[in-house]
């Protein structure tokens, strides 16, 4: 596929950069940002000897859908030359993404597009899912979604990008039209007793430092010690399911801004599909406070933004927490070696 316009619509390669060029968190790109986009958008050219002569006709074809406006100044260290920056229109709905809507032949699940406002790398999107359902619509596989990805887009995260858009929802796309579901991660997990608690562990290092010192102490409630691998929990905590006799899940990782996204993201996934609650395992957060010795060089948390981070631990640790992430400081959960676990059992309280 050399292309990049067929038929006056945009070939995927040329949507998927569309697409990226619209998430871009600016209004002008470099010539080495570009690259970078991509290769995201495309990441089979790596190896292609095509590379840029695909990225100059991606590039042609976005301008003329009005997605961008190069630079008059070009990079001519190679043929074909290439602009040396873009300039991006403010993000909204354009006049060219509706006229390239109304030209696609939309199958009946997707005729809501031709009159939606939706952007140039939205309607070549749904040209590849209009393919899809052309060609293979009425097959019966099911996938998981980066499976499907690769089929539909040519790159295995586009719809973990943009499940949470406006091209999902009611009487548009959905998993079930795509035949495709999101995989959740496994949750390593290693049994400590016949206990109902499943304590879930950050990091690498403390969990395994957790796991010796609950294997050796008696009257705790610990079944189960879980590695959450850091912001790996946010899926793997659709795992717990599995794990029938745990009806408490304790959580503790480092005291900074992703270490409290993270279970607060996984306490949210939990409720959602009626889990256990995912909690702060109290105890450790108030060791760690009493222990450990804050760093600094964190970027200083908005006290706006603060709030919501900090609530999942619950007013007992929340305030001590919220003046350590304002004044960019972060606590490292592998303050508490197994000396300090050993030496100060006050941790244990509400995991008994």
């Amino acid at each position: 596929m050399t292309g990049t316009v067929t038929g006056g619509l945009l070939t995927p390669r040329a949507a998927r950069l569309a697409a990226e060029l619209e998430a871009w968190g600016r209004r002008t790109v470099t010539l080495d940002e570009l690259w970078t986009l991509y290769a995201r958008a495309d990441p089979a050219s790596a190896t292609r000897a095509s590379r840029r002569t695909d990225l100059a006709a991606a590039v042609a074809a976005l301008t003329a859908a009005g997605v961008l406006t190069p630079s008059k100044a070009t990079d001519r260290t190679a043929a074909p030359p290439l602009p040396v920056r873009l300039t991006l229109p403010p993000p909204a709905a354009s006049v060219s993404a509706s006229q390239l809507a109304r030209q696609v032949p939309w199958r009946p699940e997707l005729a809501w597009a031709a009159s939606s406002r939706l952007t140039v790398g939205q309607v070549g999107l749904l040209q590849a899912v209009n393919a899809w359902l052309r060609d293979r619509g009425r097959g019966t596989d099911v996938v998981p979604t980066r499976e499907r990805s690769l089929e539909l887009f040519g790159y295995e995260k586009t719809l973990d990008a943009i499940l949470g858009t406006t091209l999902f929802g009611a009487g548009r796309l959905s998993l079930d039209l795509l035949r495709t579901f999101r995989a959740h991660p496994p949750l390593p997990v290693r049994t400590i007793s016949d206990g109902h608690v499943l304590l879930v562990v950050e990091n690498a290092d403390t969990f395994d430092t957790l796991r010796r010192v609950l294997s050796s102490t008696a009257g705790h409630a610990v079944g189960q010690i879980a590695w959450g691998a850091g912001g790996a929990f946010e899926a793997s905590v659709l795992s717990i399911a599995e794990l029938t006799t745990v009806c408490d899940i304790a959580y503790f990782g480092d005291l900074d801004a992703d270490g409290l996204r993270i279970p607060a993201s996984a306490a949210r996934t939990a409720a959602e599909e009626r889990l256990p609650a995912v909690r702060p395992a109290h105890g450790l957060y108030r060791l760690l406070l009493s222990h450990g010795v804050p760093q600094s060089g964190q970027p200083s948390v908005d006290t706006k933004a603060v709030g919501p981070l900090v609530a999942w631990l619950g007013t007992e640790v929340a305030a001590p927490a919220e003046a350590l992430l304002t004044a960019g400081m972060r606590i490292p959960q592998e303050a508490l070696t197994g000396t300090v676990l050993d030496t100060d059992r006050t941790w244990l309280w509400d995991l008994a």
